[in-house]
C-alpha cells in the first residue's frame, strides 16, 4: 500500500507541462544548495504564494523558472533563464555541472560559498544554544584530493556508462572529468567502461565503490550476478593496468564480498599505524580533511589519560587519540572492530587498544560505563547520536567531542549535552565535500564540575 500512496502523491504533485513559467528573486540558498525565493504559481485564479527552489542560482539574482513539482516546502524548478546575475557567479570548473548531481555549487565564488558553509554550522551551534563566537573558520579541502567514489555503471548495447546519476535521477552522467576527484580515480573510470562489457549484460546496472590507499586502489566492485571467466581476466587486466591493490565483487542480495584478487594488502596509516581496512570501506572523503578532523578532535582533549572513540570505524580517530592515552573503541560493525584489532596486533599495541561490538543506536553506553573515562568523543552517521547524547548529559566525562556530518542533527544532540550542564567550547567547521551543501563539524564541550 505505501508505495502506490508515494506513487499517487507524485504524480499529483507534479505540474503539468503546460504550467507557464515564473519570474522570481533568489534571496538565499537550501540547505539542498538549490536558490530560493517566493512566486506565485498555479492557475491565476487559484495562484498561491510558495517557496520556490531553483538550483544552479545565487542570492541577489533574478530568474525565469519551470515549475517541475511541489513538495510541502514548496515548489521544485527549473532553471530557463537567467535574467540578473548575481556579481558572485563564476564559470563552473567542471563542463557536467548543472547535469551531474554531484556538485552543486560550482557557480559560486570561493569566499561566499565558503561563509555560506561556515554559517550553516553558525545555525545549528546557535540553535543548540551555543554562541557563534565559537565557531572558527572553516577549513576547505583543495579540488582534486577526493579519495572515495561511488560510480554508478550501466552496460549499453555498444557502450558502457560510467559516472554519478543526475540530480533527483536515475539517469547516469557519463563523466569524462571531475576536478573533485583525484586523478587516478577518473582514470580508473576509464577502466570501468572497458571493464563493463565482460560483467554486465545489456542495461544492467553496477557500482563501484573505491578507496585511494597509501598503496593503491581499493575497488568493489556490485554485480547483479557472478563474474564469470571473462569478467575475472578482464578484472585482473584491470588490476594490473591501474596497479590495484585489490579487487572484490559482492552479489546482489549480498552482504559479503568476494576476493577477486589482491596484489598487495590494501592499506592505509592513521598516526603512523597501518591499517588494512575491508573491501568498499568507509574513510574520510580525503586525506587533509581526515587531518584537520583529527587535530581538531585532539586540540580539546590534552590531558585526558583515557578515553572513549564511539562510532570508532576502521580507527581514523582511534590510532591518533594514542598520543594522549589509552583508547577504548566501540562500533557496530564487526569488520571494522576486527580491523582496528588487526591493526593493533601487528603494531604491538594492544596494551593501549581496546575494542567493544556494540549496536550504539539500540545499546548507548550507560552512565556508570561512561564514567570510567576521561574524554568521549563520538562521530555517528547522520542521523546522529541522539540515546547516546542522552546518556552523556546525564553523567558523561568532563570533556567531550563531537564529530558531525549533519548540523541538524548536531544541534539536537547539542542541544542535549548543552541541556544537561556541559558548556559548547569550540567549533570547527570543515568542508571535505567541495561544492556540495554537505558541511561537517568538530565541535567540544566541557562540563565544569563544583
Amino acid at each position: 500500500m505505501k508505495p502506490r500512496r508515494r506513487t499517487r502523491v507524485a504524480r499529483t504533485d507534479r505540474f503539468s507541462k503546460h504550467t507557464p513559467s515564473i519570474e522570481v528573486e533568489v534571496v538565499r540558498i537550501s540547505g539542498r544548495g538549490e536558490g530560493v525565493g517566493e512566486a506565485n504559481v498555479g492557475p491565476q485564479n487559484r495562484s498561491i504564494r510558495q517557496p520556490i527552489f531553483v538550483a544552479g542560482t545565487l542570492p541577489t539574482e533574478r530568474v525565469v523558472a519551470k515549475p517541475i513539482h511541489s513538495t510541502g516546502e514548496g515548489v521544485t524548478c527549473q532553471l530557463s533563464e537567467i535574467v540578473i546575475s548575481s556579481t558572485e557567479r563564476r564559470e563552473p570548473p567542471c563542463d557536467h555541472f548543472g547535469t551531474c548531481g554531484g556538485c552543486s555549487l560550482q557557480h559560486w565564488d570561493d569566499a561566499p560559498y565558503g561563509e555560506w558553509k561556515r554559517n550553516r554550522v553558525i545555525d545549528a551551534v546557535c540553535r543548540a544554544g551555543g554562541s557563534p563566537s565559537v565557531v572558527s573558520q572553516l577549513f576547505t579541502a583543495l579540488p582534486g584530493t577526493r579519495r572515495r567514489a561511488e560510480f554508478a555503471i550501466r552496460a549499453l548495447r555498444t557502450s558502457t556508462i560510467v559516472g554519478f546519476h543526475e540530480r533527483s535521477s536515475h539517469r547516469i552522467i557519463n563523466i569524462a572529468e571531475c576536478p573533485v576527484l583525484q586523478a587516478t580515480l577518473v582514470e580508473l573510470v576509464n577502466g570501468l567502461r572497458k571493464l563493463g562489457p565482460s560483467l554486465l549484460s545489456v542495461g544492467e546496472l553496477g557500482r563501484a565503490t573505491v578507496n585511494v590507499l597509501d598503496n593503491g586502489l581499493d575497488l568493489m566492485l556490485a554485480l547483479p550476478q557472478e563474474p564469470k571467466v571473462d569478467g575475472l581476466q578482464a578484472m585482473a587486466e584491470l588490476a594490473d593496468d591501474l596497479d590495484l591493490a585489490r579487487v572484490t565483487t559482492i552479489q546482489r542480495n549480498s552482504t559479503t564480498p568476494v576476493l577477486i584478487i589482491e596484489r598487495r594488502p590494501p592499506t592505509i596509516h592513521f598516526a603512523g599505524i597501518a591499517v588494512r581496512p575491508p573491501p568498499g570501506a568507509f574513510l574520510q572523503a580525503s586525506a587533509t580533511g581526515e587531518q584537520a578532523i583529527a587535530r581538531a578532535v585532539l586540540d580539546g582533549l590534552e590531558g585526558a589519560a583515557v578515553l572513549l572513540d564511539l562510532h570508532a570505524g576502521c580507527g581514523t580517530l582511534t590510532f591518533p587519540m594514542l598520543r594522549l592515552g589509552r583508547v577504548h573503541a566501540v562500533d557496530g560493525n564487526q569488520e571494522c572492530i576486527t580491523t582496528i584489532q588487526d591493526a593493533a596486533n601487528r603494531s604491538g599495541i594492544t596494551e593501549r587498544v581496546s575494542t567493544e561490538l556494540r549496536d550504539l543506536v539500540e545499546n548507548p553506553l550507560k552512565e556508570h560505563e561512561l564514567s570510567k573515562f576521561d574524554a568521549v568523543v563520538f562521530d555517528p552517521p547522520r542521523a546522529g547520536a541522539r540515546a547516546q547524547a542522552e546518556r552523556i548529559a546525564t553523567q558523561g566525562p568532563n570533556r567531550v567531542a563531537a564529530v558531525s556530518c549533519n548540523p541538524s542533527t548536531f544541534a539536537r544532540d547539542a542541544g542535549i549535552l548543552i541541556g544537561g550542564g556541559y558548556r559548547l567550547d569550540q567549533v570547527t567547521p570543515i568542508d571535505q565535500f567541495l561544492w556540495s551543501p554537505h558541511v561537517e563539524l568538530v565541535a567540544h564541550f566541557i562540563r565544569d564540575r563544583g
